[in-house]
Protein backbone atom coordinates (compact mmCIF):
# COMPACT_ATOMS: atom_id res chain seq x y z
CA UNK A 1 0.00 0.00 0.00
CA UNK A 2 1.27 3.03 -0.98
CA UNK A 3 1.99 5.99 1.15
CA UNK A 4 0.50 8.62 -0.58
CA UNK A 5 -2.90 9.83 -0.43
CA UNK A 6 -5.78 7.81 -1.67
CA UNK A 7 -3.68 5.21 -3.16
CA UNK A 8 -3.31 2.16 -1.37
CA UNK A 9 -1.78 -0.58 -3.63
CA UNK A 10 -3.93 -3.89 -4.28
CA UNK A 11 -1.92 -6.39 -6.30
CA UNK A 12 -3.72 -9.09 -7.78
CA UNK A 13 -1.28 -11.68 -9.97
CA UNK A 14 -2.97 -14.45 -12.34
CA UNK A 15 -0.42 -16.54 -13.74
CA UNK A 16 -0.93 -20.10 -14.33
CA UNK A 17 2.51 -20.95 -13.52
CA UNK A 18 4.03 -24.13 -11.55
CA UNK A 19 5.03 -24.61 -8.35
CA UNK A 20 7.94 -22.38 -7.30
CA UNK A 21 10.72 -23.89 -5.14
CA UNK A 22 12.95 -20.80 -4.77
CA UNK A 23 12.71 -17.20 -5.01
CA UNK A 24 14.68 -17.16 -8.12
CA UNK A 25 12.85 -19.43 -9.88
CA UNK A 26 9.66 -17.93 -9.59
CA UNK A 27 7.97 -17.83 -13.21
CA UNK A 28 9.35 -15.31 -15.06
CA UNK A 29 6.33 -12.98 -15.65
CA UNK A 30 5.86 -12.40 -12.51
CA UNK A 31 9.45 -11.32 -11.85
CA UNK A 32 9.23 -8.73 -14.39
CA UNK A 33 5.75 -7.57 -13.56
CA UNK A 34 7.20 -6.76 -10.80
CA UNK A 35 9.96 -5.21 -11.72
CA UNK A 36 8.01 -2.71 -13.81
CA UNK A 37 5.52 -1.53 -10.66
CA UNK A 38 8.54 -0.81 -9.16
CA UNK A 39 9.59 1.38 -11.99
CA UNK A 40 6.10 3.11 -12.40
CA UNK A 41 6.61 4.08 -8.48
CA UNK A 42 10.43 5.07 -8.80
CA UNK A 43 11.74 8.61 -9.39
CA UNK A 44 14.40 9.92 -11.89
CA UNK A 45 16.50 9.37 -14.79
CA UNK A 46 18.73 6.35 -13.19
CA UNK A 47 16.06 4.14 -12.13
CA UNK A 48 14.55 4.15 -15.45
CA UNK A 49 17.86 3.17 -16.87
CA UNK A 50 19.04 0.83 -14.41
CA UNK A 51 15.21 -0.75 -15.24
CA UNK A 52 16.48 -1.64 -19.00
CA UNK A 53 20.04 -2.82 -18.15
CA UNK A 54 18.48 -5.63 -15.86
CA UNK A 55 15.17 -6.06 -17.31
CA UNK A 56 15.00 -5.13 -21.00
CA UNK A 57 16.48 -7.73 -23.67
CA UNK A 58 18.94 -5.80 -25.79
CA UNK A 59 17.72 -6.76 -29.10
CA UNK A 60 14.20 -4.83 -28.27
CA UNK A 61 17.23 -1.67 -26.90
CA UNK A 62 18.88 -2.35 -30.47
CA UNK A 63 15.69 -1.90 -32.37
CA UNK A 64 14.37 1.06 -30.30
CA UNK A 65 17.11 3.34 -29.83
CA UNK A 66 18.70 3.74 -26.46
CA UNK A 67 17.38 7.18 -25.39
CA UNK A 68 14.01 6.79 -27.24
CA UNK A 69 13.57 3.56 -25.08
CA UNK A 70 14.33 6.04 -22.38
CA UNK A 71 11.50 8.18 -23.16
CA UNK A 72 9.39 5.51 -24.02
CA UNK A 73 9.82 3.92 -20.26
CA UNK A 74 9.90 7.41 -19.11
CA UNK A 75 6.24 7.92 -20.60
CA UNK A 76 4.72 5.05 -19.37
CA UNK A 77 5.84 6.00 -16.07
CA UNK A 78 4.70 9.68 -16.64
CA UNK A 79 1.19 7.83 -17.61
CA UNK A 80 0.87 5.35 -15.17
CA UNK A 81 2.34 6.71 -11.78
CA UNK A 82 0.31 7.78 -8.84
CA UNK A 83 -1.75 4.61 -9.77
CA UNK A 84 -3.95 2.52 -6.47
CA UNK A 85 -3.78 -1.10 -7.52
CA UNK A 86 -2.40 -3.11 -10.58
CA UNK A 87 -3.86 -6.10 -12.32
CA UNK A 88 -1.70 -8.72 -14.04
CA UNK A 89 -3.06 -11.04 -16.06
CA UNK A 90 -2.71 -13.65 -19.37
CA UNK A 91 -3.01 -11.47 -22.97
CA UNK A 92 -3.32 -13.09 -26.21
CA UNK A 93 0.00 -14.53 -27.45
CA UNK A 94 1.34 -15.42 -24.43
CA UNK A 95 2.04 -11.89 -23.70
CA UNK A 96 0.76 -10.54 -19.51
CA UNK A 97 -1.22 -7.46 -19.63
CA UNK A 98 -0.72 -4.83 -16.59
CA UNK A 99 -3.99 -2.44 -15.65
CA UNK A 100 -3.26 0.26 -13.58
CA UNK A 101 -5.81 1.58 -11.54
CA UNK A 102 -6.06 4.82 -10.98
CA UNK A 103 -9.16 7.11 -9.30
CA UNK A 104 -10.81 7.87 -12.27
CA UNK A 105 -9.17 5.47 -14.87
CA UNK A 106 -7.28 2.60 -16.39
CA UNK A 107 -3.75 2.53 -17.66
CA UNK A 108 -3.13 -0.69 -19.64
CA UNK A 109 0.13 -2.00 -20.71
CA UNK A 110 1.07 -4.99 -22.42
CA UNK A 111 4.53 -6.76 -21.73
CA UNK A 112 5.81 -9.82 -23.68
CA UNK A 113 9.08 -11.67 -22.46
CA UNK A 114 11.69 -13.95 -24.31
CA UNK A 115 10.67 -17.50 -24.97
CA UNK A 116 13.47 -18.56 -23.52
CA UNK A 117 16.01 -17.82 -19.90
CA UNK A 118 16.75 -15.10 -18.83
CA UNK A 119 13.25 -14.17 -20.39
CA UNK A 120 13.75 -10.54 -20.54
CA UNK A 121 11.46 -7.92 -21.56
CA UNK A 122 10.97 -7.88 -25.47
CA UNK A 123 8.06 -5.37 -25.96
CA UNK A 124 6.42 -3.14 -23.61
CA UNK A 125 3.43 -1.46 -25.06
CA UNK A 126 1.70 1.26 -23.46
CA UNK A 127 -2.22 1.26 -24.98
CA UNK A 128 -3.86 3.44 -26.70
CA UNK A 129 -6.76 5.10 -24.26
CA UNK A 130 -7.47 5.40 -21.32
CA UNK A 131 -10.33 3.37 -19.69
CA UNK A 132 -12.75 5.51 -17.43
CA UNK A 133 -13.61 3.91 -14.34
CA UNK A 134 -16.87 4.26 -12.24
CA UNK A 135 -16.70 7.16 -9.75
CA UNK A 136 -17.84 7.45 -6.27
CA UNK A 137 -21.25 9.65 -6.08
CA UNK A 138 -20.37 13.60 -6.36
CA UNK A 139 -20.65 15.51 -2.66
CA UNK A 140 -20.45 18.90 -1.77
CA UNK A 141 -16.68 20.30 -0.20
CA UNK A 142 -16.61 19.85 3.46
CA UNK A 143 -16.45 23.03 5.72
CA UNK A 144 -15.98 22.85 9.44
CA UNK A 145 -19.97 24.10 9.54
CA UNK A 146 -21.07 21.63 7.32
CA UNK A 147 -19.02 18.79 8.24
CA UNK A 148 -21.18 17.26 10.71
CA UNK A 149 -23.87 17.22 7.84
CA UNK A 150 -21.59 16.57 4.52
CA UNK A 151 -20.49 12.54 6.71
CA UNK A 152 -24.36 12.52 7.37
CA UNK A 153 -25.47 12.78 3.88
CA UNK A 154 -21.85 10.56 2.89
CA UNK A 155 -23.06 7.68 5.31
CA UNK A 156 -26.93 8.05 3.39
CA UNK A 157 -24.82 7.78 0.29
CA UNK A 158 -23.20 4.59 1.52
CA UNK A 159 -20.33 5.88 3.22
CA UNK A 160 -19.47 3.61 6.29
CA UNK A 161 -17.09 3.81 8.94
CA UNK A 162 -15.73 5.80 11.90
CA UNK A 163 -14.55 9.37 11.86
CA UNK A 164 -12.50 11.41 14.16
CA UNK A 165 -11.50 15.03 13.49
CA UNK A 166 -9.74 17.54 15.29
CA UNK A 167 -9.51 21.50 15.07
CA UNK A 168 -7.05 23.56 17.33
CA UNK A 169 -6.28 20.43 19.42
CA UNK A 170 -9.74 19.54 20.66
CA UNK A 171 -11.84 16.42 19.01
CA UNK A 172 -14.93 18.24 17.15
CA UNK A 173 -16.14 15.09 15.70
CA UNK A 174 -15.65 11.00 17.12
CA UNK A 175 -18.50 9.31 15.04
CA UNK A 176 -19.39 6.21 13.47
CA UNK A 177 -21.59 5.80 10.30
CA UNK A 178 -23.17 2.97 8.78
CA UNK A 179 -23.26 -0.67 9.58
CA UNK A 180 -20.30 -2.97 11.50
CA UNK A 181 -21.91 -5.76 10.16
CA UNK A 182 -25.49 -5.80 7.96
CA UNK A 183 -26.15 -9.33 8.34
CA UNK A 184 -26.53 -8.51 12.38
CA UNK A 185 -27.36 -5.26 11.84
CA UNK A 186 -24.67 -3.61 13.83
CA UNK A 187 -23.70 0.03 13.74
CA UNK A 188 -20.15 1.44 13.35
CA UNK A 189 -19.16 3.44 16.66
CA UNK A 190 -16.01 5.48 18.21
CA UNK A 191 -14.38 2.07 19.40
CA UNK A 192 -15.11 -0.12 16.54
CA UNK A 193 -12.14 -2.15 15.46
CA UNK A 194 -10.65 -1.83 11.44
CA UNK A 195 -8.15 -3.75 9.68
CA UNK A 196 -5.67 -0.82 8.85
CA UNK A 197 -4.03 -1.90 5.65
CA UNK A 198 -0.57 -0.55 5.68
CA UNK A 199 -0.22 1.63 8.68
CA UNK A 200 1.95 -0.38 10.61
CA UNK A 201 4.53 1.26 8.26
CA UNK A 202 4.40 3.89 10.40
CA UNK A 203 4.75 1.88 13.27
CA UNK A 204 7.58 0.19 11.90
CA UNK A 205 9.56 3.87 11.22
CA UNK A 206 8.79 4.31 15.37
CA UNK A 207 10.31 1.20 16.03
CA UNK A 208 13.80 1.65 14.66
CA UNK A 209 13.84 5.30 15.54
CA UNK A 210 13.21 4.41 19.25
CA UNK A 211 15.91 1.75 19.42
CA UNK A 212 18.21 4.41 17.55
CA UNK A 213 17.13 6.46 20.85
CA UNK A 214 18.44 4.15 23.11
CA UNK A 215 21.72 3.87 21.48
CA UNK A 216 21.20 0.09 19.63
CA UNK A 217 21.11 1.20 16.23
CA UNK A 218 22.12 4.17 13.67
CA UNK A 219 19.78 4.25 11.08
CA UNK A 220 23.35 4.94 9.08
CA UNK A 221 24.13 1.62 10.00
CA UNK A 222 23.73 -1.36 6.92
CA UNK A 223 21.78 -3.93 7.10
CA UNK A 224 25.03 -6.18 7.12
CA UNK A 225 25.48 -4.91 10.97
CA UNK A 226 22.08 -7.25 11.75
CA UNK A 227 22.04 -9.82 9.17
CA UNK A 228 24.13 -12.51 8.14
CA UNK A 229 24.42 -13.92 4.58
CA UNK A 230 23.51 -10.40 3.20
CA UNK A 231 23.86 -11.14 -0.69
CA UNK A 232 27.01 -8.79 -2.32
CA UNK A 233 24.35 -6.53 -4.11
CA UNK A 234 22.47 -5.45 -1.36
CA UNK A 235 25.55 -5.49 1.49
CA UNK A 236 25.69 -1.57 1.17
CA UNK A 237 21.49 -1.33 1.76
CA UNK A 238 21.08 1.00 5.03
CA UNK A 239 17.97 1.60 7.42
CA UNK A 240 17.70 4.78 6.16
CA UNK A 241 17.28 3.51 2.72
CA UNK A 242 15.22 1.08 3.75
CA UNK A 243 12.94 3.48 5.29
CA UNK A 244 13.15 5.85 2.27
CA UNK A 245 12.59 3.45 -0.62
CA UNK A 246 16.07 4.19 -1.98
CA UNK A 247 17.37 0.68 -1.36
CA UNK A 248 16.03 -1.09 -4.54
CA UNK A 249 14.51 -3.53 -3.34
CA UNK A 250 10.77 -5.12 -4.75
CA UNK A 251 7.31 -3.94 -3.09
CA UNK A 252 6.47 -6.92 -2.20
CA UNK A 253 8.11 -10.69 -1.86
CA UNK A 254 5.13 -12.89 -2.19
CA UNK A 255 5.25 -15.83 -4.49
CA UNK A 256 1.66 -16.32 -6.86
CA UNK A 257 2.49 -19.68 -7.37
CA UNK A 258 2.70 -20.67 -3.71
CA UNK A 259 1.18 -18.57 -2.09
CA UNK A 260 -2.81 -18.31 -1.90
CA UNK A 261 -3.12 -15.03 -0.78
CA UNK A 262 -0.36 -12.41 -0.99
CA UNK A 263 -0.60 -10.96 2.20
CA UNK A 264 -2.83 -13.79 4.84
CA UNK A 265 -0.71 -16.90 3.80
CA UNK A 266 1.91 -17.31 7.06
CA UNK A 267 5.25 -18.00 6.03
CA UNK A 268 7.60 -17.60 8.83
CA UNK A 269 10.97 -14.37 9.61
CA UNK A 270 13.33 -16.70 7.78
CA UNK A 271 11.44 -17.64 4.64
CA UNK A 272 10.92 -13.53 4.70
CA UNK A 273 14.58 -12.58 4.65
CA UNK A 274 15.73 -15.16 1.90
CA UNK A 275 12.82 -14.15 -0.21
CA UNK A 276 13.80 -10.59 0.49
CA UNK A 277 17.53 -10.98 0.19
CA UNK A 278 17.13 -13.37 -2.86
CA UNK A 279 15.10 -11.27 -4.86
CA UNK A 280 16.92 -8.96 -7.81
CA UNK A 281 17.09 -5.22 -7.42
CA UNK A 282 15.33 -2.59 -9.12
CA UNK A 283 18.24 0.04 -8.83
CA UNK A 284 21.35 0.03 -6.64
CA UNK A 285 21.17 1.28 -3.38
CA UNK A 286 20.67 4.64 -3.14
CA UNK A 287 20.50 5.24 -6.96
CA UNK A 288 16.63 5.34 -7.17
CA UNK A 289 13.44 5.69 -5.34
CA UNK A 290 10.72 3.10 -5.49
CA UNK A 291 8.56 2.15 -2.33
CA UNK A 292 9.07 -1.19 -0.73
CA UNK A 293 6.62 -3.10 1.60
CA UNK A 294 9.33 -5.53 1.63
CA UNK A 295 11.54 -2.90 2.82
CA UNK A 296 9.70 -2.34 6.31
CA UNK A 297 9.23 -6.33 6.49
CA UNK A 298 13.50 -6.63 6.29
CA UNK A 299 13.54 -3.72 9.31
CA UNK A 300 10.57 -5.72 11.60
CA UNK A 301 13.30 -8.47 11.07
CA UNK A 302 15.91 -6.21 12.49
CA UNK A 303 13.96 -4.65 15.10
CA UNK A 304 13.41 -8.56 16.47
CA UNK A 305 17.11 -8.89 16.39
CA UNK A 306 18.42 -6.37 18.07
CA UNK A 307 15.33 -5.31 20.69
CA UNK A 308 15.82 -9.99 21.42
CA UNK A 309 11.55 -10.08 21.24
CA UNK A 310 9.21 -10.57 19.00
CA UNK A 311 8.45 -7.40 16.84
CA UNK A 312 4.50 -7.56 18.26
CA UNK A 313 6.01 -7.66 22.18
CA UNK A 314 7.65 -4.08 21.51
CA UNK A 315 5.09 -2.21 20.05
CA UNK A 316 2.92 -3.04 22.77
CA UNK A 317 5.50 -2.69 25.57
CA UNK A 318 7.10 0.73 23.88
CA UNK A 319 3.99 2.16 22.03
CA UNK A 320 0.61 0.94 22.71
CA UNK A 321 0.42 0.62 26.49
CA UNK A 322 2.02 3.95 26.63
CA UNK A 323 -0.27 5.38 24.63
CA UNK A 324 -3.00 3.96 25.88
CA UNK A 325 -3.76 1.82 22.80
CA UNK A 326 -6.08 -1.17 24.05
CA UNK A 327 -7.38 -2.04 20.13
CA UNK A 328 -4.55 -2.09 18.09
CA UNK A 329 -1.73 -5.18 17.48
CA UNK A 330 -1.71 -7.77 15.43
CA UNK A 331 -4.34 -10.14 13.69
CA UNK A 332 -3.43 -13.24 16.54
CA UNK A 333 -3.52 -10.14 19.19
CA UNK A 334 -7.32 -9.83 18.08
CA UNK A 335 -8.19 -13.00 20.03
CA UNK A 336 -9.53 -11.08 22.86
CA UNK A 337 -12.56 -9.22 21.33
CA UNK A 338 -16.10 -10.11 20.63
CA UNK A 339 -16.63 -10.82 16.92
CA UNK A 340 -19.20 -7.93 17.17
CA UNK A 341 -16.79 -5.54 17.97
CA UNK A 342 -15.30 -5.54 14.71
CA UNK A 343 -15.93 -4.25 11.04
CA UNK A 344 -16.65 -6.53 8.41
CA UNK A 345 -15.19 -5.94 5.52
CA UNK A 346 -17.24 -4.95 2.54
CA UNK A 347 -17.00 -4.67 -1.51
CA UNK A 348 -13.82 -6.45 -1.39
CA UNK A 349 -12.72 -10.08 -1.26
CA UNK A 350 -14.34 -11.92 1.86
CA UNK A 351 -11.79 -14.12 3.67
CA UNK A 352 -12.47 -16.30 7.01
CA UNK A 353 -15.88 -17.32 8.74
CA UNK A 354 -16.42 -13.62 8.81
CA UNK A 355 -14.00 -10.88 6.72
CA UNK A 356 -12.47 -9.42 9.90
CA UNK A 357 -8.86 -9.60 10.69
CA UNK A 358 -9.68 -11.93 13.92
CA UNK A 359 -10.55 -14.74 11.95
CA UNK A 360 -7.82 -14.06 8.78
CA UNK A 361 -4.67 -15.84 10.77
CA UNK A 362 -1.39 -15.11 12.44
CA UNK A 363 0.13 -12.22 10.90
CA UNK A 364 2.12 -13.61 8.09
CA UNK A 365 6.12 -12.32 7.51
CA UNK A 366 4.47 -11.40 4.22
CA UNK A 367 3.32 -8.12 5.81
CA UNK A 368 4.92 -8.22 9.12
CA UNK A 369 6.22 -4.60 9.85
CA UNK A 370 4.08 -3.36 6.74
CA UNK A 371 0.68 -4.41 7.79
CA UNK A 372 -1.73 -7.28 8.96
CA UNK A 373 -2.77 -5.41 12.02
CA UNK A 374 -6.26 -3.81 13.12
CA UNK A 375 -6.50 -0.77 14.80
CA UNK A 376 -9.58 2.46 15.72
CA UNK A 377 -9.81 5.53 14.86
CA UNK A 378 -9.44 6.59 18.71
CA UNK A 379 -6.47 4.55 19.14
CA UNK A 380 -4.76 6.10 16.33
CA UNK A 381 -5.02 9.70 17.67
CA UNK A 382 -3.46 7.92 20.62
CA UNK A 383 -0.70 6.97 19.03
CA UNK A 384 0.05 10.37 17.25
CA UNK A 385 -0.65 12.19 20.46
CA UNK A 386 2.10 9.90 22.62
CA UNK A 387 4.69 10.63 20.27
CA UNK A 388 3.42 14.44 20.41
CA UNK A 389 3.72 14.05 23.95
CA UNK A 390 7.04 12.76 24.28
CA UNK A 391 5.85 9.88 25.91
CA UNK A 392 7.53 7.42 23.10
CA UNK A 393 9.79 8.57 21.40
CA UNK A 394 12.81 11.43 22.03
CA UNK A 395 12.34 15.27 20.29
CA UNK A 396 14.95 13.99 17.57
CA UNK A 397 13.14 10.85 16.90
CA UNK A 398 9.74 12.38 16.58
CA UNK A 399 11.28 14.92 14.11
CA UNK A 400 12.33 12.31 12.59
CA UNK A 401 9.31 10.48 12.52
CA UNK A 402 6.78 13.37 11.26
CA UNK A 403 6.10 12.90 7.16
CA UNK A 404 4.03 15.93 6.53
CA UNK A 405 0.99 14.56 4.12
CA UNK A 406 -1.86 12.12 4.60
CA UNK A 407 -0.89 8.73 4.94
CA UNK A 408 -3.16 6.09 3.77
CA UNK A 409 -3.77 2.11 3.87
CA UNK A 410 -6.00 -0.36 2.55
CA UNK A 411 -6.64 -3.67 1.10
CA UNK A 412 -8.53 -5.83 -1.10
CA UNK A 413 -11.12 -6.60 1.68
CA UNK A 414 -12.84 -3.53 1.82
CA UNK A 415 -11.00 -1.85 4.19
CA UNK A 416 -9.33 1.48 4.03
CA UNK A 417 -7.42 3.86 6.87
CA UNK A 418 -6.25 7.55 6.01
CA UNK A 419 -5.19 10.04 8.64
CA UNK A 420 -3.00 13.10 8.81
CA UNK A 421 -0.55 14.01 11.84
CA UNK A 422 -1.62 17.79 12.57
CA UNK A 423 -0.52 19.17 15.41
CA UNK A 424 -3.43 21.22 15.22
CA UNK A 425 -6.07 20.18 12.91
CA UNK A 426 -5.96 16.40 12.14
CA UNK A 427 -8.37 13.37 10.71
CA UNK A 428 -8.69 10.26 11.08
CA UNK A 429 -10.96 7.84 8.99
CA UNK A 430 -11.38 3.89 9.21
CA UNK A 431 -13.93 2.41 6.79
CA UNK A 432 -14.96 -0.95 6.14
CA UNK A 433 -16.87 -0.82 2.45
CA UNK A 434 -13.55 0.78 0.33
CA UNK A 435 -14.22 -0.81 -3.02
CA UNK A 436 -11.23 0.94 -5.38
CA UNK A 437 -9.60 4.56 -5.63
CA UNK A 438 -11.95 6.79 -6.74
CA UNK A 439 -14.87 5.43 -4.97
CA UNK A 440 -17.24 7.16 -2.39
CA UNK A 441 -14.37 6.32 0.81
CA UNK A 442 -11.94 7.73 -1.17
CA UNK A 443 -13.60 10.91 -1.89
CA UNK A 444 -14.84 11.31 1.75
CA UNK A 445 -11.36 11.18 3.12
CA UNK A 446 -9.86 13.34 0.41
CA UNK A 447 -12.45 16.17 1.46
CA UNK A 448 -11.55 15.32 5.44
CA UNK A 449 -7.86 15.41 4.47
CA UNK A 450 -8.30 18.96 2.70
CA UNK A 451 -10.62 20.31 5.55
CA UNK A 452 -7.71 20.15 8.07
CA UNK A 453 -4.68 20.71 6.20
CA UNK A 454 -3.27 23.84 5.05
CA UNK A 455 -3.78 24.47 0.93
CA UNK A 456 -1.83 23.01 -1.03
CA UNK A 457 -0.85 20.72 1.20
CA UNK A 458 -2.67 17.79 -0.70
CA UNK A 459 -2.68 16.29 -3.90
CA UNK A 460 -4.04 13.90 -6.00
CA UNK A 461 -2.10 10.92 -6.24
Amino acid sequence: MTRALLAPILVTLAFASSSVAQPAERPPAQRRVRAIEGMVESSGEESIRQFIEMHVAPAYRDRIGPEALVAHVRRIREVASGFGGVLAAPAENGATRLTFLKEEHEVSVLVRLEDAPPHRIVALELQAGETSRAKGPEIPPFTWDTLASRLDDAAKAGFAGTVLVVRDGQIVLHQGYGLANREKGIANGQDTIYAIGSVPIDFTRAAVLKLEDTGKIRTSDPITTFLREVPEDKRTITLDQLMTGRSGLPDFHHVAARDADPDLTWIDRDEALRRILGQDLLFRPGEGRAHSHSAWVLLAAIVEQVAQESYGEFLRKNFFEPAGMTRTGLHEEAAGFDDREFAVGYEGQRVGRINIPKHWGRTSWLVMGSGGMQSTPRDLYRWIQAIRDGKTLSAASAAKYWKGGPLAGGDDRGFFCLYTEGPGNLMILCSNVHRAPGDLVSTVGRQLAELVMPRGATAAP
